[in-house]
């Protein structure tokens, strides 16, 4: 009798043990191989000066590896390799801009307004980071910081309907 319930125990553990390794532990998978695999590449593609041979070889892996765990939507993980080559690349806008959109998935708006900021500050030419700061801003309870930046961003790229409803809303909302 007992027998049934012990199976079903043992497979709901190594189940979740699956799932938590999967979630949280990926980058933990032979990623030093992988890393040095990717850094001999790029010294036989690209052989140019050493500063910049260095930068590229140093920031690459760690952005990539987070670029791959963005798109999975793992941003728990991904924010820790974002984190790591703004370390090595503090320059690079792309970088703060997909912490922002982390830092907005995980409902932590003061810090996606920093990055956010950030990213304008090193690329402010693209749209979706005005608009990304206006939601953040929003949420915080910034109305018409939100409102100026939604309008910011559809100035940007005014064909974009998503930024035009945006715009739209924030106006009808009361402040």
């Amino acid at each position: 009798m007992i027998f049934y319930p012990v199976i079903i125990l043992v497979l709901l553990l190594v189940a979740f043990g699956l799932v938590y390794r999967k979630a949280y532990l990926i980058e933990r998978v032979t990623e030093p191989e992988i890393i040095d695999q990717k850094l001999e590449k790029l010294k036989k593609i690209r052989p140019s000066s050493e500063a910049e041979v260095d930068t590229k070889e140093e920031i690459e892996p760690n952005f990539e590896k987070a670029e791959e765990l963005f798109r999975k939507n793992q941003y728990i993980s991904a924010e820790r390799w974002y984190i790591e080559a703004a370390k090595v690349s503090p320059k690079n806008d792309m970088i703060y801009a997909r912490l922002g959109v982390i830092y907005i998935e995980q409902k932590n708006y003061k810090d996606a307004v920093e990055a956010l900021k950030e990213a304008i500050r090193l690329g402010p030419e693209i749209a979706s980071r005005y608009f990304n700061l206006s939601f953040a801003e929003n949420a915080l309870g910034n109305k018409k910081e939100a409102l100026n930046l939604a309008r910011r961003a559809v100035r940007a790229d005014s064909k974009n309907d998503k930024y035009r409803k945006w715009l739209d809303e924030l106006k009808s909302s009361p402040f």
